[in-house]
């Protein structure tokens, strides 16, 4: 007979089963931290939520268009590759053709950025700074970029470089490391030079010797799925060639393009002003480069070479793109926090004996106040959801058919998405049709307005592109004179859309 004290709780043998596999699973504790992370996300965002960036509009139209059957590149130009474009697609199946739709797979995917900065951290030995890292990269990647793009390029690349210092095996940690640096070049393909920086870390890992060529194809073989898969993708529908054309071709000529003006010394020049939102993580994370032999010491056995280099990679990228944006600054955020908080905790004596804690909560304060300093957001350009509403119901008055094109002059696709009207042609980007962005650009215009859209929009122009060419709004302006006719002007907060109807013979 079994005896069970009064005190002891009854389990049943499936309690027990699952008890200890809840326990053992390797899954659990990721899981639980990225819950945290994605609770802390959503409350760092919510103040920001509904601010309306110019690059929203565009990510959710073509996802939009894609969700249709207008494949990215065909009925919507870009250079990017497709990779998030495919996740807001993904996300609009359950949210439909919204900020929100973008806003969600840019809050999902900061908090996985934060979750796998936590796990370097430990990585690193560093626990305390992986959860520095966790806790303020959220805000900065909101205060700082404000584009929901990149969030989604930092959380692959951070992974890529979690997998690349897992203690797997050498083939399963060079295969899940290419797999995840395709996915990361699926989304923008500067993350090739992170790719470059794995690829060496692999084959010189020390459970890497005599085995380096196995390594180099597991991780070529990895990181071919995701790229492989979608020019699969695109040629089953017969479009590879504007795939290739726009996001390779047209990606290795963007730097150089007339859109902003630069060259590369012009990017030296103003890659240390493009800082200055970060700039007390930038200066510490260069400190800890100068002061590497003191972090050796502090951290023996610590990959610190593979974080620095991470750092350098993700640097050059923003050098290459001639610092235009401080959007790319995002991609240098992850291991620019890792290392701050490196050197604030174990190589700053100038500190004296303030304790970890305090050194990582001063940096974190600091950092936040200058990111908030410097946002660049808008915190008055808010998401004009009762503009949008109003415009649409004056469109659906005049009975528009699904033949009918809606062609936006600067920010108005959010009428795109909101009244189901397709665009005129391909280029739909502001930055593609009003700005010299190649040599085409000036066609890009023209053809759309040849095409006779049935409605044009025009968003408030006080708010601009700052490569916007006059003679292009002289172009729409004689358009508009010439046969269409205004039907609302739906103004609120900062934005406003004039919308413009073409004009009948007897509206004549």
């Amino acid at each position: 007979m079994t005896v069970v004290a009064a005190n002891a709780p009854v389990q049943n043998p499936l309690a027990r089963a699952l008890s200890g596999r809840m326990v053992t699973s390797p899954l659990v504790a990721p899981l639980a931290i990225y819950a945290v992370a994605l609770v802390w996300t959503l409350l760092v965002r919510l103040p920001l939520l509904h601010l309306d960036g110019i690059d929203e509009v565009f990510y959710v139209e073509v996802a939009h268009l894609w969700t249709k059957g207008v494949l990215p590149y065909v009925g919507a130009f870009d250079v990017k590759p497709p990779g998030f474009f495919a996740l807001v697609a993904a996300s609009q199946l359950v949210l439909g053709p919204s900020l929100a739709s973008a806003r969600a797979v840019a809050i999902a995917l900061d908090a996985v950025t934060a979750t796998a900065l936590f796990f370097l951290g430990r990585r690193l030995g560093a626990p305390r700074v992986g959860l520095f890292a966790a806790i303020v990269y959220p805000p900065l990647s909101e205060l700082v970029a404000f584009n929901d793009f990149y969030s989604a390029l930092a959380a692959v690349t951070t992974l890529t470089f979690l997998a690349a210092l897992s203690p797997l095996r050498l083939v399963g940690r060079a295969a899940l490391t290419g797999l995840a640096v395709g996915a990361a070049c699926s989304i923008k393909q500067t993350a090739a030079f992170e790719a470059i920086v794995v690829l060496f870390a692999l084959v010189r890992a020390p459970d890497a010797a005599g085995r380096r060529t196995t390594a180099v194809l597991a991780f070529v073989s990895g990181a071919s799925i995701v790229p492989v898969g979608i020019l699969a993708y695109f040629a089953w529908h017969g479009v590879a060639g504007a795939l290739i054309d726009a996001a390779v071709i047209g990606a290795l000529v963007r730097p150089a393009s007339a859109a902003e003006g630069l060259t590369f010394i012009d990017g030296v020049l103003l890659f240390f002003p493009l800082h200055r939102s970060i700039l007390a993580v930038f200066v510490l994370a260069c400190l800890a480069l100068l002061r590497r032999r003191a972090l050796a010491e502090a951290l023996p056995g610590a990959p610190l070479a593979v974080l620095e280099a991470w750092l350098l990679a993700a640097l050059l990228t923003t050098l290459v793109q001639r610092s235009m944006h401080v959007d790319y600054i995002n991609q240098t955020l992850p291991p620019a926090l890792l290392l701050a908080g490196l050197c604030a905790a174990r190589a700053t004596p100038e500190f004296g004996r303030a304790p970890e804690w305090a050194r990582l909560g001063a940096l974190a304060l600091m950092s936040l106040a200058i990111a908030v300093k410097n946002f660049g957001g808008g915190l008055t350009n808010r998401h004009p959801t009762r503009a949008i509403a109003e415009a649409t119901l004056a469109i659906r008055a005049t009975r528009p058919s699904n033949a009918d094109r809606l062609f936006a002059a600067n920010r108005g696709l959010w009428l795109n998405a909101a009244t189901d009207l397709d665009p005129p042609t391909r280029y739909i980007h502001p930055a593609h049709t009003l700005c010299e962005f190649d040599g085409q650009s000036g066609h890009t215009l023209s053809d759309a307005l040849a095409a006779a859209p049935r409605y044009i929009v025009v968003a408030d122009r006080s708010v601009a592109l700052s490569c916007e060419r006059s003679e292009r709004w002289d172009m729409i302006a004689a358009t508009l004179r010439n046969g269409y006719r205004l039907i609302v002007h739906a103004a609120e907060y900062r934005e406003s859309y004039d919308v413009y109807e073409r004009a009948t013979a007897s509206d004549r």
